[in-house]
């Protein structure tokens, strides 16, 4: 019997020391709200629209110009002859299709060049991350998102907003 006690004790020893040893330093941090919060975020926006503002007139100014003319032929379509109807409507399918083909490719770069720039700032999010965990000795960080719960104590999204913030 005294052998099972001592037994168990030992058991229980082991056992509570690889508890305590599986149990590390863990942080939770919200990457949503920080990215919201990024002044660069602003800036961003402002440099990728000073990017494209020509672009955008350009497209705007091909959907004016269509739709201008699609109002002046609606008012002569009385008076036109047909080689006039089919000249007119050639005119504008190639207006429509200049303006989708500007149009779609002005959206794609800028969704390309909006990546970019989303991609650098998630690398700067995870470079602050980074500094933050060795820091404070953190052996894991969980994404707000991935926990029912978590002790405020626990979460460092508003030091990894500061530090993105420099």
């Amino acid at each position: 019997m005294n052998k099972l006690i001592k037994l168990a004790g030992a058991l229980a020893l082991v056992l509570t020391a690889t508890f305590a040893q599986a149990q590390g330093k863990i942080a939770v941090v919200d990457t949503a709200e920080v990215f919201q919060k990024m002044p660069q975020r602003d800036v961003v926006r402002n440099k990728l629209k000073n990017e494209f503002a020509s672009r955008v007139k350009e497209v705007q100014k091909l959907e004016e110009q269509g739709r201008s003319f699609v109002e002046k032929q609606q008012k002569d379509m009385a008076f036109m002859n047909d080689q006039q109807k089919a000249e007119a409507q050639k005119k504008l399918n190639d207006m429509q299709a200049s303006f989708v083909q500007k149009a779609r490719s002005l959206e794609q770069d800028r969704a390309r060049r909006e990546q970019e720039e989303r991609q650098k700032m998630l690398s700067r999010i995870k470079g602050a991350i980074d500094e933050i965990t060795k820091a404070q000795g953190l052996d894991l960080v969980i994404e707000r998102g991935a926990v029912i719960y978590v002790s405020p104590s626990l979460d460092i999204t508003q030091q990894v907003i500061s530090r993105v913030s420099k």
